[in-house]
Order: C-alpha cells, then sequence, then structure tokens
C-alpha cells in the first residue's frame, strides 16, 4: 500500500519542537513562530491533498477490479483534487511562507531599511503575478491587498509597525483561505471532495441494489464493508480539510494577537497545529490498519 504519512510524521516531529525555543527578544521569538507555523501549513495542505487523492483512488481502484472492466488508463481513477488545484494552492501557500518568513528575520528593532526594502520587493512579486487569481477571487483579492500594504511600507518601519500595518491584509488573506476551504462540507473544496465521493459511493449503492435482487448474499456483505470503508475514508478525509480551515483561521488569530503586542500569540495556534496532526495520523493509520486486514 502507498502511503505518504512519513512525511506527516516529520512534519509532527517538527512541530512539537515549536514553542520551545526562545529568544532574546520576544517580538523575535513570536515573529519567528508566525514563520514556522505558515512552513508548516503549508506542508500540511500538500500533505492533505495527496492523502485525499491517495484515499480517493483507492475507492477507484477496488470499484475498478470488481468492474471486470481490462481498459486500463489513468481517467477511471480521477483524483479528489486535481493536480492544477493543489499547485495553485501551493503557490499561494508559498507566498505566504515568504512572508512568514521574512517576518522571522526581524527583531523588536526592526532590521532597518534593508528589511522594510525586502518586504517592499515581496510586495513588488506578490502584485506583479498573483498565482492565486485562478484559485479563488476572495483569496487573488486578499494577495492583491496584502502586495499593496508591503508596497507602500516607509523605510525604517519598525517590526511593531510592519505587523500593524499588514495585519487587516493578512487576516483578509488567511479567511479568504479558510473560506475558499469551505465552512462545512457542502462549501468551497469541502463541498467539492464532498460531491467526488458522493460520486464514487454510488456505484456501491447500485452493486448492492443488483446484489440483493439476486439474494447474493456473501456479495452484499462484501458491498457493504467496501461501502463503510469508503465512507471512513470520505470522512476521514472532510476532516482533515477542516483542520486545514481551523488552522488558517488559528494563524490569522495569531498574526492578530501579535500585532497587537501579544508576547507570545503563537504558542497556542501551534499546539493546535500539533494536535489536530497527532489526531488525523491516528484516523488514517487504523484506516489502513483495517484496509490492510480486509484483504
Amino acid at each position: 500500500m502507498i502511503t505518504i504519512w512519513p512525511r506527516t510524521r516529520l512534519l509532527l516531529i517538527a512541530l512539537l519542537g515549536i514553542g520551545t525555543t526562545s529568544c532574546a527578544t520576544a517580538p523575535s521569538a513570536d515573529l519567528t513562530g508566525f514563520g514556522r507555523a505558515a512552513s508548516a501549513l503549508q506542508a500540511d495542505a500538500a500533505t492533505t491533498f495527496a492523502e485525499a487523492n491517495r484515499l480517493t483512488r483507492s475507492v477507484e481502484v477496488d470499484r475498478f477490479v470488481r468492474s471486470g472492466a481490462i481498459a486500463l488508463s489513468e481517467r477511471r481513477f480521477p483524483p479528489a483534487v486535481p493536480p492544477e488545484v493543489s499547485a495553485r494552492w501551493r503557490s499561494a501557500l508559498d507566498d505566504l511562507a515568504r512572508y512568514g518568513n521574512l517576518l522571522a528575520t526581524l527583531t523588536g528593532r526592526g532590521r532597518g531599511g534593508v528589511q522594510t526594502d525586502a518586504f517592499r520587493q515581496l510586495g513588488v512579486e506578490l502584485g506583479s503575478g498573483i498565482a492565486a487569481v485562478d484559485l479563488d477571487p476572495g483569496i487573488a483579492a486578499g494577495f492583491a491587498s496584502l502586495a499593496g500594504g508591503l508596497v507602500d511600507l516607509r523605510a525604517q518601519t519598525s517590526a511593531k509597525e510592519i505587523l500593524r500595518r499588514t495585519d487587516p491584509d493578512v487576516r483578509r488573506l488567511l479567511t479568504a483561505m479558510a473560506t475558499a476551504v469551505g465552512s462545512s462540507d457542502a462549501e468551497g473544496l469541502r463541498g467539492t471532495v464532498a460531491s467526488n465521493w458522493t460520486t464514487a459511493l454510488s456505484t456501491h449503492q447500485r452493486n448492492y441494489a443488483a446484489a440483493a435482487t439476486e439474494k447474493a448474499d456473501a456479495r452484499q456483505r462484501q458491498i457493504v464493508a467496501d461501502y463503510l470503508s469508503g465512507i471512513d475514508r470520505r470522512d476521514a478525509q472532510l476532516a482533515s480539510l477542516a483542520t486545514l480551515r481551523a488552522s488558517l483561521l488559528g494563524l490569522a488569530d495569531a498574526h492578530t494577537a501579535a500585532a497587537a503586542g501579544s508576547r507570545r500569540p503563537f504558542d497556542e495556534v501551534l499546539r493546535d497545529m500539533r494536535d489536530r496532526l497527532g489526531r488525523t495520523q491516528k484516523t488514517y493509520d487504523a484506516i489502513d490498519a483495517a484496509g490492510e486486514a480486509g484483504r
């Protein structure tokens, strides 16, 4: 069985170490936390999408094998999250991580005009090629707003001032990302994935109706088992997307807290991300174990 969870374990180990480090200046520690959280969020999203496709395709494989078809083709195994959508999310989160990593270079003294120029240059780059434009209008607008705010930064702007100036735009962007993921399983990316699962699981329903008509008890039991396994995988996948949304909103709150002067605003969001990753991993491990036992 193909699995990508070792990567998630590495991410979990990395997050376990976050929050235990200290820095001579509180603002530097806080800003380093944002950069790390943004990078962890990028890795979390990549894992979530890859795992979503793995689970969806495992259902498609079972369906294809039992269909008796002999014409093997890629189109018979559509991913839950298409490659182009994953690429756009990766690009958008990479831009967010770049902002976070730049924040991590600041100290309470601001690092002077050199760092201000770096923020302004990032703003120019974000404004000239917003990769999120094909992903979601709200995310594109959020990046455009952040780009404008960065470009308008004055020379020698302090770390605290940069946080205050950018917070409304960062919050707008992260909230737009969370909205694009979806506040429920009927909206956004969660809605798309849920719809794909409905289509995938409908085959089991049709097959069961045929088997029930034939009174094929053994076949009926197998179809029910496959159907319930598919439901478990769907629920785990949708829960992972809900976790991604919660992490995006948590990071927005942490940034706002830092802008308001909180000394350690990222502890809670990093702890939440760590706990969610642990719970998600346990769920997928249980599903994989059940799948192996049923083979």
